[in-house]
């Protein structure tokens, strides 16, 4: 009748259920496969087509189809505010690519994703900070430079 599950040996070294066990144990994957509205992460696009097209995924895409610019707000003003969290606590008032600070962003497995928000692009993103006033913000030929406002303090 076969062995207990618990009971099983390893996934045979190079068989697929090796590399996906591999895959899932380092953690983050690519974005791409990643669905906001179910916070589910994906390991590739077989799976995501799969999660996208299953019953609980349908159900709550139409919740949110019904309030759309809602959630797209909502979204935007996590990202937002947690960007700006970084920034401001880790990086203080110093000038820094805002590559790195995105980078640090998402190392939070709990992130929320920048394809989910308003903003196409990060370059889009940074522009708006500027825009509003929340950052001081320049391009460079090594991309764009952020620095955090503080309006506490008028001396930075």
């Amino acid at each position: 009748r076969g062995r207990p599950a618990c009971a099983m040996g390893k996934a045979e070294a190079g068989s697929v259920k090796a590399v996906g066990n591999a895959i899932k144990a380092r953690g983050l994957l690519k974005t791409r496969f990643y669905c906001q509205v179910c916070d589910k992460q994906c390991r590739d696009a077989n799976g995501f087509k799969c999660h996208t097209e299953s019953e609980a995924h349908l159900r709550k895409m139409q919740i949110v189809a019904a309030n759309a610019q809602h959630y797209l707000d909502q979204y935007s003003q996590q990202f937002e505010q947690g960007y700006l969290d970084i920034l401001s606590r880790r990086h203080l008032t110093k000038r820094i690519n805002a590559n790195v600070v995105y980078n640090e962003y998402i190392q939070d497995r709990h992130h929320i994703h920048l394809n989910a928000t308003i903003w196409a692009t990060l370059t889009e993103f940074v522009r708006y900070l500027g825009e509003e006033g929340k950052c001081r913000i320049d391009e460079t030929e090594q991309g764009w430079y952020v620095q955090w406002l503080d309006r506490d303090n008028p001396k930075a």
